[in-house]
């Protein structure tokens, strides 16, 4: 009996030591949390991607200067890693090496990538290994129309970033005498089209005419477009480009005389760049309005402090990357554990913060899965070197210049 219940004992003592080894006390050796994500660091929007990495790395050193995440599950705070590697701006290179982030990698979670054409991908990749991703730049509607219940949405879906910029023209507190003709472009990418088309329907419904194009991501003149709008009378122009495209189309505006009373460049002049290259000839120029280093909301005064302390300039628009980050901070403190099946649970159910939105709730609805309730979309105008918001009246810090003065 003695030698029975002593190979009892070690039987126990064995599972024991097993049970232990695969147990949360046993995972306490863990010293870090992994982020991987892909951005443009090279390739057509290199421009945008050094913006995004340095988003990322300022909530990065803002989580690890408090200790990290809590994480429950191991009783102790984690410092938190990123991965990045460069995905030269090609939507196949993004889906490549989210891939093997995940499955070579072994990172614990993800963060956003830039742009819907490299998002959809992405969010392929994403539902197919059951990682759960919070997209930022990533909102062109058809990715939240797959019934992908992995990924969400932390912005509007990109069919209403077409709203704002005409539901302002339609208020005439705001906007007296609006234009009649608005003339809509957009560079043939996912993203750029889908806002860009959701933007003429909404036009319609109001009783503006309008005129619709697209152009190839990359154009290299402008001046066909200009002549047709300005021979069409369209006294209302809204672009839909990337940067660099809408820094051309603005020049050539310049050089050929193009004066139309509202002029919204959404993306493009919503950078610090615009103003440093064109001055007061950007006066009254207006973009969307998605993000802004004064709005008082979740960490962001801190957050602004510290990119304009590291970077020397503020983070608008594509440095907000960080928001992405913060939401997985309190969706990982929580669940209380780095468990990607429980990390997506707690985003479904569960209300959180950041840099962006004071409130942030996802639903599934209208044919979405995973959209923000409580996202919205403003409008940002310069105004003597300072972008301010002009609209929803509820974010606004100034008032609308309207005409556009074209000052040149």
């Amino acid at each position: 009996m003695k030698g029975a219940n002593s190979k009892v004992f070690l039987l126990l003592a064995f599972i024991g030591l097993v049970a232990w080894m695969v147990s949360p006390a046993w995972g306490a050796e863990k010293k870090e949390i992994v982020f991987g994500y892909s951005a443009p660091i090279t390739g057509a929007m290199s421009n945008v991607g050094e913006k995004i990495q340095k988003g990322y790395n300022i909530w990065a050193g803002m989580v690890n200067e408090q200790g990290g995440i809590y994480v429950k599950e191991y009783g102790k705070r984690l410092p938190v890693r990123l991965k990045r590697y460069d995905d030269k701006s090609d939507p196949t290179t993004a889906a490549k090496l989210y891939e093997k982030l995940i499955t070579q990698d072994s990172v614990d979670l993800v963060l956003s990538p830039y742009g819907s054409s490299i998002g959809f991908p992405v969010s392929g990749i994403c539902q197919k290994y059951k990682m759960p991703i919070v997209f930022v730049w990533v909102s062109s509607d058809p990715i939240y129309k797959q019934g992908f219940d992995y990924v969400f949405c932390l912005i509007e879906p990109a069919s209403r970033h077409g709203w704002s910029p005409v539901k302002l023209l339609a208020d005439e507190t705001i906007v007296p005498d609006p234009p009649k003709k608005l003339y809509f472009i957009a560079a043939k990418e996912l993203y750029n089209i889908t806002t860009a088309k959701g933007g003429v329907e909404i036009a319609k419904k109001l009783g503006f005419e309008t005129y619709y194009e697209e152009v190839e991501k990359g154009v290299k003149d402008f001046t066909a477009v200009i002549t047709r709008a300005k021979s069409r009378g369209m006294d209302g122009f809204i672009a839909v480009l990337y940067p660099q495209d809408c820094f051309l189309l603005f020049r050539q505006m310049i050089e050929l005389d193009y004066r139309p009373k509202y002029f919204n460049g959404l993306h493009g002049p919503d950078i610090p760049d615009f103003w440093e290259t064109y001055g007061q000839k950007a006066q009254g120029v207006v973009a969307l309005g998605v993000y802004a280093d004064t709005w008082p909301t979740y960490q962001n005064a801190e957050y602004v402090g510290r990119f304009k302390k590291k970077w020397g300039e503020p983070p608008t628009h594509y440095g907000g990357t960080g928001a992405g980050g913060q939401i997985m901070h309190q969706a990982i403190e929580k669940a209380g554990t780095l468990d990607r099946e429980k990390i997506r649970q707690v985003l479904l159910n569960e209300e959180f913060k950041c840099i962006l939105y004071p409130r942030v709730k996802w639903v599934s609805e209208e044919g979405y899965t995973n959209i923000n309730k409580y996202a919205f979309t403003g409008i940002q105008q310069w105004q003597d070197g300072k972008i301010l918001t002009v609209f929803p009246k509820a974010v606004a810090t100034a008032k609308m210049i309207y005409p556009f003065p074209a000052n040149w």
